[in-house]
């Protein structure tokens, strides 16, 4: 009886020694809260999606920047970073980066901030650093301001992938373990156009949409600037709150620009759910052409052309849309005859269409434009008349 019980004394004995041996890092690992990778997520308000209420955030979805930087102070320490634009990029269906750093390291931490913006944008490293203007955070007091370069090839762009975001506000955390969710704002202003014909045209004609671009002089469409936005904390609420998105250092671009709105078929709804798209009457998707008439009433007096398209947010973004068309007349056989061929019609654009369209405003929002097609004399058979666009602002 004596012999069993030294047994199990030695058994007991040598798993406590075990345990006295292992690291702390091996006990940290197997906790459920602290262990876990400091990790992410995205909520968006996106620039193809018009601008909502705080509740109209969204998650990343295809087609949004794949990358974004972030920053991490933790007790408000901007001397050592627990993150220092820091890429994080999209990897299957989370966001990942290298190397892991584990909400155990930082247990002694009483609050972290966490900054973003997206796509990732490299560090500036300018000599003397007074003179750097690349991504930074900056801290005066409570006041944490962080900015950006952003330049448009074209002083346009459709590409929603790298559209710069920027944080609605810091993320702000009291304890280790959880998900740190950034809500991004768009920095640009977006446009959306659809061509709609005027009641006043006759049945007999149609209009082929061909073309449609966004022209521009030299020295006056803004191009390139920075972006910053400062938050400031409340120490005593524990609370932050955002300024506005601001523009700064903005350059015209120097040589005229002709950019092509890209074609994207539009007639991709399912049958019934928009009159427009229905039976894809509207959308050749072969040509890349849009057929705006009255030959099917029902399906083609309207449609929207092309992929959004955005600009950095200025007074002097005041370019002219530049329209190239056919009309065409139905016959008895189902056949068309072009009566008159590349037509092009310009419109200018004019800061007075958006009545919120201002230096540094206006940001996070999507602007629909109309086109509305409409004779300029009224005759009943008016095959040689001229046709013009007229701009209309919703």
């Amino acid at each position: 009886m004596k012999k069993r019980y030294n047994i199990q004394y030695l058994l007991a004995l040598m798993f406590t020694l075990a345990l006295v041996g292992c690291s702390n890092d091996d006990f940290l690992t197997t906790q459920s809260d602290e262990a876990k990778v400091v990790s992410f997520s995205i909520g968006t308000d996106m620039p193809q999606v018009v601008s909502k209420a705080r509740d109209g955030y969204r998650d990343w979805k295809a087609g949004d920047p794949t990358s974004f930087g972030a920053y991490g102070i933790y007790n408000r320490n901007m001397t050592t970073k627990l993150f220092d634009n820091q890429e994080v990029t999209r990897s299957d269906s989370k966001w990942t980066y290298t190397p892991l750093k584990y909400w155990a390291d930082y247990t002694w931490c009483e609050t972290f901030d966490f900054f973003g913006y997206m796509p990732k944008m490299a560090d500036d490293t300018s000599v003397p650093p007074a003179a750097r203007n690349g991504v930074k955070l900056e801290k005066d007091g409570n006041e944490y301001t962080l900015s950006f370069p952003v330049t448009l090839d074209d002083a346009v762009t459709s590409d929603v992938a790298t559209v710069p975001l920027i944080c609605h506000a810091p993320v702000h955390k009291t304890k280790v373990g959880e998900t740190i969710n950034f809500e991004m704002d768009q920095v640009l202003t977006g446009f959306s156009l659809e061509f709609q014909l005027g009641t006043e045209m006759s049945d007999l004609r149609d209009f082929l949409i061909k073309e449609v671009k966004i022209t521009g002089a030299a020295d006056v469409l803004p191009y390139k600037g920075l972006v910053s936005r400062t938050y400031t904390y409340d120490p005593s609420a524990g609370t932050w709150t955002a300024g506005n998105v601001t523009w700064s250092n903005i350059e015209k671009k120097g040589s005229a620009i002709d950019y092509t709105v890209p074609y994207v078929n539009n007639g991709s709804a399912e049958k019934g759910t928009a009159v427009m798209y229905k039976d894809n009457d509207t959308y050749n998707s072969g040509n890349g052409t849009m057929r705006i008439g009255y030959t099917n009433r029902e399906v083609t007096t309207k449609g929207k052309w092309g992929a959004d398209f955005f600009a950095i947010p200025s007074k002097d973004f005041k370019p002219i849309i530049s329209v190239k068309y056919d009309v065409q007349v139905k016959n008895e056989d189902g056949t068309y005859t072009t009566t008159r061929e590349n037509i092009t019609n310009t419109i200018q654009f004019s800061e007075s269409f958006f009545t919120n369209y201002t230096e540094g405003g206006a940001v996070g929002k999507l602007n629909k434009i109309t086109v509305q097609i409409k004779p300029v004399y009224l005759y009943v058979l008016a095959d040689a008349d001229q046709r013009i666009g007229y701009l209309l602002v919703e």
